[in-house]
């Protein structure tokens, strides 16, 4: 499984809305979306949350692949009204590695 950092900021409607209308919004989209975030949150899935006070939120999920993570967003009610960015993440241990490897690049080079 690989992880990405995911981004998410809801588009503001409820401003332009009168509440008699963003209570369908609410009810239908929001809190069902909010809802699924919850079920990958207690299954693994996912880490992070909703940040403080504002209608965004910020987390790592983990999915087989891009593609698994656009089905995974685009299932959830709100998806359409959520303006989202996906970062996939490397493992801290493979920079690591990587780094390493650059070092050793470098230091042939200095000696070289």
């Amino acid at each position: 499984m690989a992880k990405f950092l995911v981004t998410g900021e809801f588009i503001e409607v409820g401003v332009l809305v009168p509440p008699d209308q963003f209570l369908p919004i609410m009810e239908g989209l929001i809190i069902p979306s909010l809802e699924q975030l919850a079920r990958w949150e207690s299954e693994g899935r996912l880490a992070g949350g909703i940040v403080a006070g504002e209608r965004a939120g910020a987390f790592i999920l983990e999915a087989a692949s891009s593609e698994e993570v656009g089905q995974l967003l685009t299932s959830l009610p709100f998806w359409g009204a959520v303006k989202w960015s996906v970062r996939p993440l490397q493992s801290v241990s493979s920079a690591v590695e990587r780094e390493r490897g650059v070092a050793a690049q470098m230091k042939g080079m200095v000696q070289g």
